[in-house]
């Protein structure tokens, strides 16, 4: 009895443990990864920007929602046999300061500013691959970069092998949903309306009698 009671507490550490995994246990990064555009039609594949003024988001590639644009991650490691890869979002400091939600984590499990807990694609093969997303409308309008993690198979808690994450960053710009027709619509009932607001007071103060 006790000796099924230490295995038991020994298994409730390692599992405690694995899910206390740090960045630091995947260090150095072992992957690279490199990122192509296609924005407007035109795929390009721009030198990392690595410093940028965030009010102009000058040498940013800037992808448009919902516009077709798209982001090609293209990815190179060591290949290990049923592991499998998770690419995230990451936000930058300026896209992820003073907000809690977005808040960086030693522990990868509770990293919110590389989303962790929610990868954008899961299950691509270790060694070298490549994935296409493209924005959606629930993208928010900030400013990131991708993270590679590499999955061990079975792992439950999940654990990770190897890491890697882009050189510099791309930015999602604001969403406009307004179609054209509606604004020009909006634009017409905002010159006539006063007009015709003001050809019924006329009306009133010239024909209407007492």
């Amino acid at each position: 009895m006790l000796r099924a009671s230490l295995l038991l507490a020994l298994l409730g550490l390692c599992s405690l443990a694995a899910a206390q995994q740090t960045y630091s246990s995947v260090q150095p990064s072992n992957y690279t990864l490199t990122l192509s555009f296609t924005l407007d039609g035109v795929t390009t594949t721009p030198a990392p920007c690595t410093q940028f003024d965030p009010s102009t988001s000058t040498c940013l590639p800037q992808g448009s929602v919902p516009d077709g644009d798209s982001i090609t991650i293209a990815y190179s490691g060591p290949a290990t046999p049923g592991n499998t890869v998770s690419l995230m979002f990451c936000y930058s400091n300026t896209s992820s300061v003073n907000r809690a939600w977005r808040k960086y984590n030693a522990v990868i499990s509770e990293d919110k500013k590389c989303n962790v807990a929610k990868p954008f694609k899961t299950g691509l093969p270790t060694g070298e691959g490549s994935f296409k997303w493209t924005p959606g409308p629930n993208s928010a309008p900030s400013t990131y970069q991708i993270q590679l993690l590499e999955v061990v198979a079975g792992s439950d808690p999940t654990t990770y092998a190897a890491s890697g994450k882009s050189e510099g960053y791309y930015q999602i710009i604001p969403i406009d949903s307004r179609p054209t027709w509606l604004m020009a619509l909006v634009g017409v009932f905002c010159t006539v309306g006063p007009i015709t607001l003001a050809g019924f007071f006329t009306y009133e103060k010239i024909y209407k009698k007492d």
